[in-house]
């Protein structure tokens, strides 16, 4: 199964809330760690992972959403055709 076939299958609020919750929650612990730690290279590593977090989260919510738009256009596209061609669904 592709990737983009399990991506229909799941529920795409749920899916985008839980990616976008694990970076809210990157960026609170990045806060906490320029915050607390002195140490730069730690400090580095926070903000290293909190941006690929970010980053992966945005291709995500593109898939996502991306998926969501092919689906719509190609609804939109049937529906037009049974227009234009008379043809009716039983």
């Amino acid at each position: 199964m592709s990737i983009l076939d399990h991506l229909k299958k799941l529920n795409k609020k749920r899916v985008l809330t839980t990616v976008w919750s694990l970076v809210a929650v990157s960026w609170i612990a990045l806060f906490g760690v320029l915050f607390v730690v002195e140490e730069k290279s730690i400090q580095v590593a926070a903000a290293t992972i909190t941006a690929l977090f970010t980053e992966g989260a945005i291709w995500c919510t593109a898939a996502v959403t991306g998926v969501a738009v092919v689906e719509s256009r190609k609804a939109v596209i049937s529906a037009i055709k049974r227009k234009l061609t008379g043809y009716k669904s039983a």
